[in-house]
């Protein structure tokens, strides 16, 4: 006897990854995944805050993200209280074959224990990368910068960091300034602000804080100090708190002025000061804020991390946890694509390990519209067009046929705003593009 297949937990959550990956070029955060399993569950905010040690506040939040990312994939509002009809919906459109047939009872459940294949780690380490932030975040008044462009593993080796920390005994807090509203950007006394009571909020501070934001009559940057120094700090256990997506901030110039110097005093208190010791400062970010005093940039003190390219070995050992028996030959055709980026390289081993494409094909097709990059180059070039400046040096390096060197037809500046995006390599005094992907796709749009 056979039953029609129900749209199970294991299928919605696996689209919404995929969903989620195409809309914004990230795989779901672990408190993502905690939220809509909840949801899938029917529980409410309330209860999953519980579960995931979080604040109702902040459930609700990443609650509201999720959602606007599957309105924005699936082209229709998406709710708490409708997901589920959504993503069935979007289910049975993209794989007829799958919800129309019919399957075998699942076995018994001693048999399904028996077959529950052990759950492989697909995260990369980047040897001593890991290692170096391990040490580092252990340093009293550590302040640590992650560099790299989009997509290139700042938020997962973050949240490996964060990992560490708290295996270290330390309490941790991760704010995404994604999740910080418009009007908390009108001005700095509403960022900070929101800062002090997002934070707060993870702590289990949130009355304290409010109390005293209330009655003080000091600026918002005192206040800031003054709540850390009487309700964040005290404590036998230090505080690692990283802030991911810090380029929000730079179109904020005032805002970003302000705080991106406060956290650099911060970072000096730590030197004199066995209470701001207790502070370890983790920053995520693509580009550099180069409108402060150098004297005043958090980007010239603590300790810097630039994620590189995977190398040839560890693309190899990416290759066998999705399954495939690579030779050296079969990771350098696709290096010679795509180089060693994370995103790139994991997207095509997804894509040959679900034999939805052979590398062959992937390599013939990788710069063309029929691509599985093309949304994420589609999204590279759009980005690009709001910077008439970049394009035109983008579109020189591409369309150069050899190595361009800086003059008068290739700006210094530009060519490393450009080196900052991912999009160019440096090699002494030239620029090339970074990937043959990227040379290929470009010169296409170019022309």
């Amino acid at each position: 006897m056979y039953y029609q297949s129900e749209f199970t937990w294991e299928q919605a959550s696996g689209l919404v990854s995929t969903l989620v990956l195409e809309v914004t070029l990230k795989h779901l955060s672990d408190a993502e995944i905690q939220v809509l399993r909840g949801s899938w569950e029917g529980k409410t905010y309330n209860a999953i805050a519980e579960e995931c040690h979080l604040s109702r506040r902040r459930i609700e939040e990443i609650g509201e993200d999720l959602w606007d990312k599957l309105s924005d994939a699936l082209g229709e509002q998406v709710k708490k209280t409708n997901f589920r009809q959504a993503l069935q919906r979007q289910w049975e459109k993209s794989a007829p074959s799958i919800s129309s047939t019919f399957v075998k009872p699942s076995p018994p459940q001693k048999e399904k224990e028996a077959n529950i294949a052990p759950t492989i780690d697909l995260y990369q380490e980047r040897f001593p990368i890991e290692t170096r932030c391990y040490q580092q975040i252990c340093q009293p008044g550590a302040l640590l910068r992650i560099k790299a462009p989009l997509q290139m593993g700042k938020t997962e080796l973050m949240s490996k960091l964060m990992h560490h920390a708290q295996q270290e005994g330390y309490r941790t807090v991760v704010l995404n300034l994604r999740y910080a509203n418009k009007e908390d950007f009108n001005n700095l006394d509403n960022f900070l602000q929101w800062f002090m009571t997002s934070i707060a909020l993870e702590l289990d501070l949130l009355q304290q804080v409010e109390e005293y934001w209330g009655k003080s009559h000091h600026n918002s940057k005192i206040k800031c100090r003054k709540c850390f120094e009487r309700y964040v700090l005290p404590g036998d256990r230090p505080l690692a708190i990283a802030l991911d997506e810090v380029d929000r901030l730079f179109p904020y110039q005032e805002i970003a002025g302000e705080f991106l110097g406060m956290l650099r005093i911060w970072h000096e208190e730590a030197k004199t000061s066995e209470l701001w010791a207790q502070l370890r400062l983790v920053k995520l970010h693509t580009e550099v804020y180069t409108h402060l005093n150098i004297n005043q940039s958090p980007f010239n003190a603590g300790y810097e991390i630039k994620l590189r390219d995977f190398n040839p070995q560890e693309v190899q050992n990416l290759a066998l946890k999705h399954g495939l028996q690579w030779d050296s030959e079969q990771v350098e055709q696709l290096m010679a694509m795509v180089g060693g980026h994370p995103y790139l390289v994991v997207k095509a081993l997804q894509m040959i390990a679900g034999q939805e494409v052979t590398l062959e094909q992937l390599l013939q097709i990788a710069p063309t519209a029929s691509s599985i990059y093309r949304n994420y180059l589609e999204r590279l070039w759009h980005n690009l067009q709001s910077n008439s400046q970049l394009n035109q040096t983008l579109q020189t390096i591409i369309l150069a046929d050899a190595p361009l060197e800086f003059n008068s037809q290739l700006n210094l500046d530009d060519a490393v705003k450009l080196y900052d995006l991912g999009l160019v390599e440096l090699q002494n005094n030239h620029a090339v593009p970074r990937y043959e992907l990227y040379r290929q796709y470009f010169r296409q749009r170019c022309q």
